[in-house]
């Protein structure tokens, strides 16, 4: 099933591993708050002196329905490493299969990882894409800065994201001016920073800054 009502968004970031380029990340949202499909392919490549290292290649298509994800078809091969998740709401719980298992998970709701949706922030929980997991996690609001995106200063607010036992600490930054996910930034498990930034800066929307006088709202 595809949702086909309403314009479609596509959110394109490159991906930063300590601050050299190694891929992308890309969403394409369609639909409406009723039904919503999103479409998602990212594609890295870690290399050493020019020798690759790592590759890492994810896919996941999910169907959304009144903020709740209803479907969820992700494959990803992380250097190799093949997984596969096949999620399905039916009447009384979620239904998450895996390489090696399917579980259930009684719910009336159950978001994944949808940076997308700032809504994520008022979960207590989240369903990975990549290993089908259901994640506890904590989310902190950060508050209200200016990231600069494509030379420019971006009015934006942040939220952290931690699951202390899953080794997850994220950063996400929506802006003010339309509400819109721009970056994102993960300390890994290795202790190296990956971080998404917008493909096309130049097509964000601003709000004005003005030193000492705090943020405004969108203009």
């Amino acid at each position: 099933a595809t949702a086909t009502s309403g314009p479609a968004k596509d959110l394109q970031f490159r991906v930063l591993l300590d601050d050299e380029p190694i891929g992308s990340h890309n969403f394409r949202i369609t639909g409406d708050s009723s039904r919503r499909t999103v479409e998602s392919d990212a594609s890295f490549d870690v290399r050493v002196l020019f020798v690759p290292v790592f590759s890492y290649r994810h896919s996941n298509t999910e169907i959304w329905r009144d903020g709740c994800l209803i479907q969820m078809d992700a494959q990803t091969d992380s250097n190799g490493k093949q997984y596969r998740v096949e999620g399905r709401k039916d009447d009384s719980a979620y239904r998450i299969g895996t390489n090696t298992a399917t579980e259930a998970y009684p719910a009336d709701c159950l978001m994944s990882f949808a940076y997308w949706d700032r809504q994520i922030m008022q979960q207590s929980r989240l369903l990975n894409a990549q290993t089908g997991a259901v994640v506890e996690v904590d989310v902190e609001p950060l508050g209200e800065t200016a990231l600069e995106l494509g030379g420019r200063d971006v009015a934006v607010d942040g939220y952290r994201i931690i699951a202390e036992d899953q080794g997850v600490d994220i950063k996400v930054w929506y802006s003010r001016a339309d509400g819109d996910w721009v970056s994102l930034e993960s300390r890994l498990k290795n202790g190296r920073l990956m971080r998404y930034l917008p493909a096309n800066p130049e097509r964000l929307r601003t709000t004005r800054i003005e030193a000492g006088v705090g943020l405004p709202e969108a203009r």
